[in-house]
């Protein structure tokens, strides 16, 4: 299986003949690799209903040349704006469309005064946010493949746990063995919050020592081929108490409600409340403070997203989401539960596999 490169720029150009421009810039590194399938950075592609045309630096145009056949592939030595400059001169367009959210003021002043009065410069949303939002069957593999590395290289981490460590050398173990397990790198950070860190929903790793009685919540994820998983388990160091007991089922109560709930139709809005409303039933709607969960590929956090102020979208087959409840408690600790999942015509099918009863996330 290849990547749907031909068909994802034909969608591009469908979404451009709808625009009033005759050529657009991606300049949002994702999209590049969406659409061409270069996989370097400080690259840009010129899109028009004929030509495609990829600018680049002397570091990158073998690679180029390697990854995008079919790709006109110019070499641009004193900066993009110069370079458009030189090429629309014989190329002849009149019009050329940027995307507002990857572009700098700046460059958009560079390349407006590039131009001058020959192009008239517009800002337009790069049709790949849209395109972006439905994974093909590649994209999917790719995901599968890097969601499978993450639970294996939790399943190995899970038994080097134990009272002593500290939260960076469990990060750094964990770092090592997804790239051990096959990752090309982590999806972002690790996570990695024990005992009273835990009330931190982006703790960053640091010298806390686990101690029997904690909570220890780990996220993170595997990079494979620019697709990122992300999950996250928490675990407790010897017998719990019922104060942990009964937050723990809380949450995962209210994450397996939304899950049951995940097929398409279902809004964003719809699903985050199904979680919130149960926490907020139970006592601890103050102590969850972000949204449910949001949609995961080229990036990690990318659009729909599951929040009580997110754009209400639907839910359609294709799409991904993760479900991540928690609860946080400044003092006392806390916890989340992060599964992830694509949308599929009955329902939806789960890329994590890792154990979540309260059984088997208790290290003895």
């Amino acid at each position: 299986m290849e990547p749907l490169y031909h068909e994802r720029l034909s969608s591009f150009r469908d979404a451009l003949s709808q625009m009033n421009t005759e050529a657009y810039l991606v300049t949002k590194q994702e999209h590049v690799r969406y659409i061409s399938g270069f996989s370097g950075d400080s690259t840009w592609l010129l899109i028009t209903g004929r030509e495609k045309t990829l600018f680049t630096d002397g570091r990158y145009t073998s690679q180029a040349a390697l990854e995008c056949p079919g790709w006109e592939i110019i070499r641009q030595e004193s900066g993009l704006a110069d370079a458009l400059k030189k090429y629309r001169e014989q190329a002849g367009f009149s019009s050329m469309a940027v995307d507002g959210k990857a572009m700098s003021v700046e460059m958009y002043q560079r390349l407006s005064l590039a131009m001058g009065s020959e192009v008239a410069l517009s800002v337009e949303t790069d049709p790949c946010y849209a395109l972006r939002k439905i994974k093909d069957p590649w994209e999917f593999s790719q995901l599968s493949q890097a969601f499978s590395i993450a639970d294996r290289a939790l399943f190995l981490l899970r038994s080097m746990i134990r009272p002593g460590l500290c939260e960076r050398d469990i990060a750094l173990e964990m770092n090592y063995q997804l790239c051990k397990c096959g990752a090309d790198d982590t999806s972002f950070s690790t996570i990695v919050a024990a005992g009273p860190q835990g009330a931190l929903p982006h703790a960053k790793p640091g010298d806390y020592r686990l101690a029997t009685g904690d909570f220890v919540t780990i996220d993170f994820g595997a990079l494979v081929n620019g697709y990122h998983s992300d999950m996250t388990r928490t675990f407790i160091l010897g017998k719990p108490d019922k104060t942990m007991i009964d937050r723990y089922n809380v949450v995962l109560e209210a994450q397996e409600r939304a899950l049951a709930a995940l097929k398409p139709g279902v809004s964003c809005r719809a699903l985050d409340a199904i979680a919130r409303d149960y926490l907020t039933q139970a006592g601890y709607g103050e102590y969850f403070g972000h949204g449910l969960g949001h949609s995961f590929g080229l990036e990690i956090h990318e659009s729909p997203r599951c929040g009580p102020y997110a754009e209400d979208e639907t839910l359609s087959p294709g799409m991904t989401m993760t479900v991540e409840p928690g609860v946080y408690i400044p003092d006392w600790g806390g916890l989340r539960i992060e599964d992830s999942v694509i949308i599929t015509e009955r329902g939806k099918e789960v890329f994590t596999r890792f154990p979540k009863t309260l059984e088997e996330i208790i290290i003895r």
